[in-house]
């Protein structure tokens, strides 16, 4: 009888909560998965975005093979202006010309000629593409200056972010500034290029200056491009941009590597510089010069 009554006695064991060194290691882990997560998911996001812009690139090295099938052999007009200066000035008469390549082009890509995405406006409704939408114009890496898009006249604009590498025509000839239809015998054929893994057909542009550091001898180039060469190459896809060759294959450079001259300098205006290198020809027809921006 005793015995019974101390065993109902005895009260119920309480359950035990944690301890605050247990809920210290507990919140501990947590950060650090945290920690090691969110890395990933930055890297992740950045190689997606970088696979997007080398597809958008390969699409326009298809496009710009596929019209120089049906078009003897030859490129398409790169337009006015090059060289790293601006061309909004050239704008309006570029996209005047059928052989421009942002109206050429699209056509072998699926896309709308870039003078009726002009003529629509540049809302981003049915007009051209802006800055951040899923467009064959635009990397989803891109971070544009505050202006852009680029505005040439009143209620016109462009904004791309893939341009041809205009020293593939250097020696163009063109008609008058107000009129400029390329003399197309002058213009660049596939088969004059006798190394088309290594030539540079189009690139991705810069799309700010402060891709560069503030005593980059590049960071200087212009911004609202129609062409380009490696004046305005980026460095926004993992300290570099991507390129497409005459042969149509996509390859990533470092912005380091594809600004240096074949003599190791990266000073635009180097006495005798030539930017043709073993890997990365910009030029296949002769010296790619020292032009400054």
């Amino acid at each position: 009888m005793n015995s019974r009554s101390n065993h109902s006695s005895h009260p119920d064991h309480p359950h035990r909560g944690f301890t605050l060194v247990e809920i210290l290691v507990v919140i501990g882990i947590i950060a650090l998965l945290a920690g090691l997560l969110i890395p990933a998911v930055a890297m992740a996001r950045r190689s997606s975005r970088a696979a997007a812009s080398q597809s958008n690139l390969k699409q326009w090295g298809a496009a710009t093979i596929n019209y120089s099938t049906v078009n003897k052999d030859r490129l398409p007009w790169e337009g006015n202006e090059g060289l790293g200066r601006s061309a909004s000035a050239e704008m309006e008469a570029n996209l005047l010309e059928r052989a421009f390549w942002a109206n050429s082009l699209p056509d072998f890509a699926d896309e709308q000629p870039y003078d009726k995405l002009v003529a629509t406006g540049w809302s981003g409704d049915d007009g051209i593409p802006l800055p951040g939408s899923r467009s064959i114009w635009i990397d989803p890496a891109a971070d544009p200056e505050s202006n852009a898009p680029w505005q040439y006249s009143t209620d016109m604009a462009f904004y791309f972010n893939y341009v041809p590498n205009c020293r593939l025509n250097d020696s163009i000839a063109t008609a008058t500034p107000a009129n400029p239809i390329p003399d197309r015998s002058k213009v660049m054929t596939m088969h004059q290029i006798s190394k088309a893994a290594e030539t540079v057909l189009m690139l991705e542009s810069r799309s700010r200056r402060s891709e560069l550091s503030a005593v980059d001898p590049h960071r200087g180039a212009a911004l609202d491009l129609c062409n380009a060469d490696w004046h305005a190459f980026p460095n926004r896809h993992f300290e570099g941009g991507h390129l497409v060759f005459v042969d149509g294959h996509v390859a990533h450079a470092l912005n380091d590597v594809a600004t240096r001259s074949v003599q190791g300098s990266r000073d635009p205006a180097q006495a005798a510089g030539d930017w043709n290198t073993p890997k990365v020809i910009w030029n296949p027809a002769g010296v790619a010069g020292n032009v400054a921006p």
